[in-house]
């Protein structure tokens, strides 16, 4: 008997508890998995997935982590330098502002490319932001939830939690041999969100964690990633030498990395590009703006950002970019000489 099961007995049984203590009523505990089911067909209709899972599991994720740095599959010093630098400090318990937290409710909203074209020298340099970046689609999925949940008088709270392995974990996701997360008919052109929830978890949905079954005849991404990051044995790939890892850095590109293997503005996109669980997504981009020659010269020359023009400024926000300004003139600069290397052959 899972925890939901258990649960739904246990609460059927119930009539009255102290305050103190989780209360409901027997006709709350049937309409509960409706009022659940309904959430997910909403956010469905407004190009979301979804699922939930109880708040018990949270020592279950805590100790998937903690077993990867146990065990030295992945390095605490790569762990640390990651964490300070995505602020990915973790709280693997209920928020104490939150506290009648009984749920993890986990959104992927369908997500595209995005194609940004930079004017220089009278050409228009066309780079790519990965599907991951814009985040655009966490205030909506917030407002959605809120609103529909807000009617039968529940809440939530946004949870910082590792959210790929979360959603592996929920069934939404599956994992890739690149340590991409990847969902049936979406590939891994979406992003994930997940919050904290007062709503009762009648039907857990919590499972082991698991491959795509096709990885294991497949090595695509292991033949083209350029920095040999991927494995043959496992799905936590070597993170340190994962271009993505370097790209979003502000310090110079390591002397071994070629300069011809950057593809994305930010992070990258080509063990993703290869995956045959994308190839109908792989053209899925949409236009990100364009941005003239002026400003391009002054994103080249390290101009900065406080001193870019307002309209500048909101283009970067737009792209969620501003945040990561420090990265922009290193990476298009290299992206741009790329290109005029490749024009030239």
């Amino acid at each position: 008997m899972n925890v939901g099961d258990k649960y739904v007995q246990e609460t059927k049984k119930e009539v009255v508890k102290t305050p103190d203590t989780f209360s409901i009523r027997y006709w709350e505990v049937i309409n509960m998995d409706k009022v659940i089911k309904e959430l997910n067909q909403h956010l469905a209709n407004t190009d979301f997935k979804s699922t939930i899972v109880s708040i018990q599991h949270l020592p279950d994720l805590q100790w998937d982590l903690e077993n990867l740095l146990e065990q030295k599959i992945l390095s605490r010093d790569f762990y640390d330098e990651i964490a300070s630098h995505y602020n990915l400090f973790f709280n693997f318990e209920p928020p104490t502002d939150f506290p009648k937290a009984k749920s993890i409710i986990i959104t992927a909203a369908l997500q595209p490319k995005v194609s940004v074209k930079f004017k220089l020298s009278d050409k228009a340099y066309g780079v790519i932001i990965p599907p991951t970046y814009l985040q655009d689609t966490d205030k909506d999925a917030s407002n959605i939830i809120s609103l529909y949940l807000g009617k039968y008088g529940y809440k939530i709270y946004p949870a910082k939690l590792p959210v790929k392995l979360l959603a592996v974990h929920s069934g939404l996701a599956r994992y890739g041999r690149n340590n991409i997360a990847y969902i049936d008919g979406w590939g891994s052109f979406f992003r994930l969100k997940a919050f904290f929830s007062d709503i009762p978890c009648i039907e857990d949905n919590w499972q082991e964690v698991r491959m795509m079954e096709f990885c294991n005849k497949c090595v695509a991404c292991i033949n083209k990633c350029p920095t040999g990051a991927i494995h043959q044995d496992r799905f936590l790939i070597s993170a340190e030498k994962c271009l993505t890892f370097f790209n979003e850095k502000s310090d110079n590109f390591p002397r071994w990395v070629n300069p011809a293997w950057h593809n994305c503005f930010i992070g990258c996109m080509i063990c993703q590009d290869v995956c045959p669980a994308n190839k109908d997504y792989t053209e899925y981009i949409v236009p990100g703006g364009e941005f003239s020659e002026k400003e391009t010269l002054m994103i080249l020359k390290g101009v900065l950002k406080d001193k870019l023009p307002l309209d500048t400024i909101e283009k970067l926000k737009k792209l969620y970019l501003l945040d990561e300004y420090n990265i922009l003139q290193r990476n298009l600069e290299v992206l741009i000489r790329k290109s005029r290397v490749r024009s030239m052959l």
